[in-house]
């Protein structure tokens, strides 16, 4: 039921052009700014976007610009975990590594203990109004998120959010959900 439901909305969100995809992940960011913890936290990790994913860089140039620090993902598919790490400059510290993502170069790398995090930005493929998302069905967020105690926060745009979405046991409940229209 999750592999039909994550590939039906896929398909919604490859339907969006650029401009749509840029547009929509500005107004997401101007909503971002009305969350107390979004502009109080120190230590942000967000993901790098892809595949028409909500835009990241106005999210993480904020934090960048306000002195901020600013962590983002390394997947290490031997162990199946996320490693944050520290990056100073998406321009020039990042990479387009071999799935299409971007991630620190190796000269780059600054490991970060996921502790020091304030507020976790998550991506999914779908997310419902109770704060549960779909992911592309790897499990890494799932098992980042279990025993992180931080803010975390969802973005999507808002043909991603439903009312109610496949769901198991281990899937974890995000704090919010942000989309342009709404702050769930």
């Amino acid at each position: 039921m999750k592999k039909e439901f994550r590939k039906k909305v896929l398909n919604l969100r490859k339907k969006m052009t650029c401009d749509e995809i840029d547009e929509k992940s500005k107004m997401i960011f101007d909503n971002l700014l009305k969350i107390e913890v979004f502009n109080s936290c120190n230590t942000i990790m967000a993901y790098m976007d892809f595949n028409n994913e909500v835009k990241t860089d106005y999210i993480i140039n904020h934090f960048l610009k306000s002195g901020k620090r600013v962590l983002i993902p390394i997947t290490d598919l031997k162990t199946r975990q996320i490693i944050p790490c520290e990056i100073k400059d998406i321009e020039n510290e990042t990479i387009i590594s071999t799935f299409g993502i971007r991630e620190p170069k190796k000269e780059f790398i600054r490991k970060v203990d996921k502790n020091e995090i304030d507020l976790v930005i998550v991506p999914g493929v779908a997310f419902d109004k109770e704060g549960y998302r779909l992911g592309y069905g790897g499990g890494f967020y799932d098992r980042f998120l279990s025993n992180l105690n931080c803010t975390s926060i969802g973005i999507a745009f808002e043909l991603q959010i439903f009312n109610c979405i496949p769901k198991e046991d281990h899937d974890i409940k995000l704090d919010y959900i942000v989309s342009e229209k709404c702050i769930y």
